[in-house]
This record gives structure tokens, C-alpha cells and sequence, in this order.
């Protein structure tokens, strides 16, 4: 139908500008890269979480009751937190895979 035609486009359109390839000199809105350590891992840059203390027993409380987004919010809060938290990482790696965002599983799953 007209509608799954242009849902898929619009999906396929947000993945090209988060992966940077509509053009190399912008930077999706509501996500930044914190180091090049990082490169290619794109954090939300309005997560309200940023500062929570215990972000990551949060995001695995969420990922329990199944909210993907908002743990994916907690698990990015905690690697903000501590970037070479390896467990964080893969949490977050697994939470992207299950919330169909293969990109950003395969970048977190690397780390």
C-alpha cells in the first residue's frame, strides 16, 4: 500500500541522515558523537539521563519490562558515564539488534 511505500521510505531516509550520507557536513539532529574513540556511534544529545546516577541498573530494569527506547536512553547515559564499561556496551549492542537498528547494534557490539 501507499502508506507502507512511503513509511519505508521515510525509515530509509532518518537511517541515511544518521549515517551521515546525505551529506558529510551535517549531524543528525538529537544525537552526537562523544570521541573518536566512539566514531560511529551516534549518542542522543537530549537524553534526559545523561547524568543519572546508576543509569545502567536502570536501563536493565527498563530492558526487563521490555521499553527498548528508554533503555537504550539508559544504557547511553551509562557509557557517557563510563565509556569503556565492555557489559554497557554490549547491553546497549543487544538493546539496538532487538529494536531493529542494526547499525548502531554492530557499532556497539564492536566496542
Amino acid at each position: 500500500s501507499d502508506t507502507e511505500f512511503w513509511d519505508k521510505m521515510q525509515a530509509e531516509w532518518e537511517e541515511m541522515a544518521r549515517r551521515n550520507w546525505i551529506s558529510e557536513n551535517q549531524e543528525t539532529p538529537g544525537q552526537v558523537t562523544i570521541s573518536t574513540i566512539e566514531k560511529g556511534y551516534y549518542f542522543h544529545t537530549e537524553n534526559p539521563f545523561k547524568d543519572w546516577p546508576g543509569a545502567f541498573e536502570e536501563g536493565l530494569k527498563k530492558m526487563k519490562e521490555g521499553d527498548l527506547p528508554v533503555t537504550i536512553l539508559y544504557l547511553e547515559a551509562a557509557i557517557l558515564q563510563e565509556p569503556n564499561d565492555a557489559e554497557a556496551w554490549q547491553f546497549l549492542g543487544i538493546t539496538q539488534a532487538e529494536n531493529e537498528n542494526e547499525q548502531a547494534a554492530i557499532v556497539a557490539l564492536q566496542r
